[in-house]
């Protein structure tokens, strides 16, 4: 089958992670597989990509907002040998939605990645994304509560969706469970509006000095956080790491793992810490929640002193083993390879 896999960018997100392991997966199941990046403008994963022997395509307009990508678009998928063609993230679903009805003959399908965004703040956008939807055969939603905020937002029948958790590359992360051996505290994470960095900060200032915290990422609001961190005078106990490609590695070298999100579709940030044996704090918001799921612990969203009183409950030596069991055994139900098998099947209808 051939499959093309088409996304806004490759700038740092869950979406962009998530295609990074799947479509590889997908290659060693048997299927022809290849993407299309609307923008390669901020891309920090395109060379991952390439060293994983991904075929990449761009409209020669490289910009996400502009209309003539539904024209470009058409001209690479009306060739007649794509199967399926795979939308994720906004742009690339308003756009392949009109390229389709130039470009006729693939099966249509898109990945809704979260449970928010900020075009559901505003009811004017209600009735486009009900247009944009209904254009595709299936919808897949990355966890339950993804699904049910796509439902109540655009009145789409449920009928219409299917749930296919994300999953990661385990044997990158998998690891014996581990002892506390320090205070090392770290979050891996774009800098977004989506995340809330300043809570993890504020909880830091509330711990001993021994804790120190390591940000892993980039973005827009990251400027504004190295600012917060200044204020609460941090600078010595808090590092802005930027982009990495060893997060395995890190993680592994830290003794906590936040993720800390105002909103959250999935939470790949938090399995790859349960499969590295890093016990995870995340906030309790619907999806992040849905992956934690009993095997870390969970905080108020925004609650500073909820998030303290979790630090602290992994100082003790017996309950942190207990956690770092608990994530390993978790992060055993969400293999890339059964994430990749389960859209296949859907592709073929089965």
């Amino acid at each position: 089958m051939k499959i093309l896999h088409v996304i806004t960018s490759l700038e740092l997100g869950g979406a962009e992670k998530l295609l990074l392991d799947l479509i590889p997966a997908q290659k060693k199941q048997g299927e022809d597989v290849e993407l299309l990046v609307l923008d390669l403008k901020n891309e920090v994963f395109l060379e991952e990509y390439k060293k994983r022997g991904v075929k990449i395509h761009t409209p020669i307009v490289n910009d996400k907002k502009s209309y003539k990508n539904i024209f470009q678009i058409a001209k690479i998928i009306d060739n007649g040998k794509y199967e399926v063609v795979h939308t994720h993230l906004i742009h690339s679903q308003i756009w392949v939605s009109l390229a389709r009805y130039i470009a006729k003959g693939p099966m249509y399908i898109t990945t809704e990645h979260s449970t928010h965004n900020r075009r559901r703040e505003s009811s004017v956008y209600k009735l486009l994304d009900k247009f944009i939807y209904l254009g595709y055969k299936k919808i897949i939603a990355i966890s339950e509560a993804t699904a049910r905020e796509l439902v109540s937002w655009t009145g789409i029948s449920l009928k219409k969706i299917e749930i296919v958790s994300n999953g990661v590359s385990l044997r990158s992360f998998l690891s014996k469970p581990k002892e506390r051996k320090g205070n090392r505290i770290i979050m891996i994470s774009r800098f977004h509006k989506s995340k809330d960095h300043a809570t993890v900060l504020r909880a830091l200032k509330q711990l001993g000095k021994e804790y120190t915290l390591t940000f892993v990422g980039e973005g827009e609001t990251q400027e504004s956080v190295k600012r917060e961190a200044i204020m609460l005078n941090l600078g010595e106990r808090v590092q802005f790491l930027g982009y990495s490609n060893s997060v395995a590695s890190l993680l592994k070298r830290h003794d906590i793992a936040i993720q800390s999100s105002n909103f959250e579709g999935f939470g790949i940030s938090a399995l790859e810490a349960m499969a590295s044996g890093t016990p995870i704090i995340a906030s309790n918001v619907e999806g992040l929640a849905e992956v934690v799921d009993g095997a870390g612990l969970l905080f108020e969203l925004g609650n500073v002193q909820d998030l303290v009183d979790k630090i602290k409950l992994l100082e003790d030596n017996s309950f942190y083993l207990q956690k770092s069991k608990d994530g390993i055994k978790n992060s055993l139900k969400y293999s890339i390879e059964t994430t990749a098998k389960k859209y296949i099947d859907i592709y073929k209808g089965e």
